[in-house]
């Protein structure tokens, strides 16, 4: 397992833009379509363009997950988590663990209150590991179908995650 770090443009410019929105329908599209959404493939390669940066998980040439952040458009003092993928396959692994990982070490030198994302109610998978991770969830006053996640930025150093994100620090040191 490879990750590498990757901004909206240089994922378009290295060629994986059908590869990522062809990873994010086989991820998303049963839960957006219990939403009553199709995929927004369009949406999708628009926010690309807007140049968040990318945490990805590659086995071999093939993307397994990502962490996709950027500045909250609503509030600068905020990283907004846009999507946090993970391949079938490598879910209960400890691939989501190495991606939070990395993320810490990245916003450790950023200025920010939190964080922040949205989550489809209906993705109840999604809305428990938001509350474990130490989201709070509320209602998303723009959308009826999903919740607004919050959390402060002791997320990344005193919360569950922050445990087990040193957790697997030490295991790896060993």
């Amino acid at each position: 397992m490879k990750l590498k770090v990757l901004t909206g443009q240089q994922l378009i410019d290295e060629g994986l833009e059908d590869e990522l929105i062809k990873f994010d329908r086989v991820n998303m599209e049963s839960i957006l379509a219990e939403a009553g959404i199709v995929f927004p493939e369009e949406k999708r390669r628009t926010g690309l363009r807007s140049n968040p940066t990318f945490i990805m998980a590659f086995d071999g040439p093939a993307i397994v997950g990502y962490i996709e952040y950027l500045r909250s458009w609503n509030d600068a003092d905020y990283i907004y988590v846009g999507s946090v993928q993970i391949a079938e396959k490598f879910r209960g692994s400890q691939l989501l663990i190495d991606l939070l990982d990395r993320l810490s070490s990245m916003l450790e030198l950023e200025e920010f209150l939190g964080l922040e994302a949205n989550v489809q109610k209906v993705n109840a998978v999604a809305v428990r590991l938001y509350r474990k991770i130490g989201f709070e969830l509320k209602q998303n006053p723009a959308n009826e179908a999903s919740l607004t996640a919050k959390a402060g930025k002791e997320l990344l150093t005193d919360s569950p995650i922050a445990k087990l994100i040193q957790r697997r620090r030490r295991a790896k040191t060993r």
